[in-house]
């Protein structure tokens, strides 16, 4: 069974294709900033002649939900349900904060990712014990003790999750997980209120 993780909730695009034993079949890591919507298709086709298969070839489709950049999800959601529809497979989830807590490797771990400002989401990890607390967010002036993913010019390869033990644990829909309003919406509230 092949399996295909994407991730493009941070500065890029990354996916990678494994078997089931975890063995990677394809696997790509593009910084892309803010041209995501303009490649995410070459890539796509790069990992499909890079691993030798076809859309139809992989069994599991799976995509990183977020929290993260707002267009890169809807992007990477759109384009992956586009494939998925093409071939009559289901698309599955999993959240940012839950990949970065598979790929750190750390039986005990904080993770977080900058909504706007100070404003931060996270979810702590006890995997040793099978603790884990909910999706929170938080005003934060210092992050010292927690995994930030894609934060300052660091980015975190989220693909890489698929190819741990502890990825099916975490599954879930596709739908997007934003944990914050959007400029969008914030703008429309501030018009809105203003009439």
């Amino acid at each position: 069974m092949n399996k295909i993780l994407v991730d493009t909730s941070g500065k890029g695009l990354s996916a990678t294709v494994c078997d089931d034993e975890a063995n990677i079949i394809a696997s790509v890591s593009v910084r892309l900033e803010n041209k995501l919507s303009e490649k995410m298709m070459s890539v796509m086709d790069f990992i499909f002649k890079t691993s030798q298969l076809s859309p139809q070839d992989i069994d599991k489709y799976y995509i990183v939900t977020g929290p993260g950049s707002f267009t890169g999800i809807r992007i990477g959601v759109g384009s992956l349900l586009g494939f998925c529809l093409s071939c009559g497979k289901k698309l599955e989830g999993i959240s940012s904060l839950d990949a970065a807590a598979i790929i750190s490797g750390k039986e005990s771990v904080k993770t977080a990712v900058k909504l706007r400002g100070r404003l931060y989401g996270f979810r702590e990890y006890s995997f040793s014990d099978g603790i884990f607390s909910g999706f929170q967010t938080e005003k934060m002036d210092c992050t010292d003790d927690f995994y930030v993913i894609n934060s300052g010019g660091r980015w975190d390869d989220l693909s890489k999750a698929v190819l741990s033990d502890r990825f099916h644990e975490f599954i879930t829909d596709y739908s997007p997980m934003y944990m914050r309003a959007s400029e969008a919406e914030i703008n429309f509230d501030k018009r809105s209120r203003a009439c």
